[in-house]
């Protein structure tokens, strides 16, 4: 890897290590030069400002991320093993990307309407689109989600979300037992409704 590529993978991985730890808008762009040990027009040189370098960070690790998803989230006909192989797939990304995914749950928060909340809404459109296409596809076999796909995948984003949070801030030890446990529930909760 040539050292501007090197580079550019540095001060990303301080930026989302940052942005994770404090927020957006509690970072500042002295502070990610500080860190990077990188001068200001180095930072805009690769990123042009603070909001261009999270569209970066987005684009590199959020694409990943929907990757990642799209894959463990095609409907194998079987609801139950979709489910825990969607809740598998978040915590193993959650695993490999700490800091992408703190960041990312706390971007998910924010206002709309905020600089990071108008960088963000794209990608989490696409996050949310996943899940809602997987309840959409599954709503066929599992008929008590008719008319309900959109909330059920809202709920399941957002238990996949805090389960992988815990699991990486070290809340859950036992990822198997804890997803059984979790699909079962929902899955539960979906037949029932």
């Amino acid at each position: 890897m040539e050292k501007s590529s090197e580079t550019k993978k540095f001060i990303l991985e301080t930026a989302t290590r940052l942005f994770a730890a404090k927020g957006y808008d509690g970072v500042g762009v002295q502070e990610i030069c500080n860190e990077s040990s990188i001068t200001k027009p180095t930072l805009y040189y690769y990123f042009t400002s603070k909001s261009g370098l999270l569209s970066a960070i987005l684009e590199e690790t959020g694409s990943q991320m929907l990757e990642s998803f799209e894959k463990s989230s095609e409907y194998r006909h079987d609801f139950i093993g979709s489910l825990t192989s969607i809740l598998k797939g978040s915590i193993e990304f959650a695993t490999l990307h700490p800091d992408f995914y703190r960041l990312s749950c706390a971007l998910q928060n924010v206002s709309s309407e905020s600089e990071s909340g108008k960088i963000y809404r794209d990608f989490s459109e696409k996050l949310e689109g996943i899940f809602q296409r997987f309840f959409e596809n599954s709503v066929s076999e599992i008929g008590n989600m008719k008319g309900k796909e959109i909330l059920f995948s809202r709920i399941f984003f957002q238990t996949c979300q805090a389960v992988s949070m815990d699991m990486i801030s070290g809340r859950f030890q036992n990822e198997n037992e804890i997803s059984s446990s979790i699909i079962h529930s929902f899955a539960y909760g979906v037949v029932a409704g």
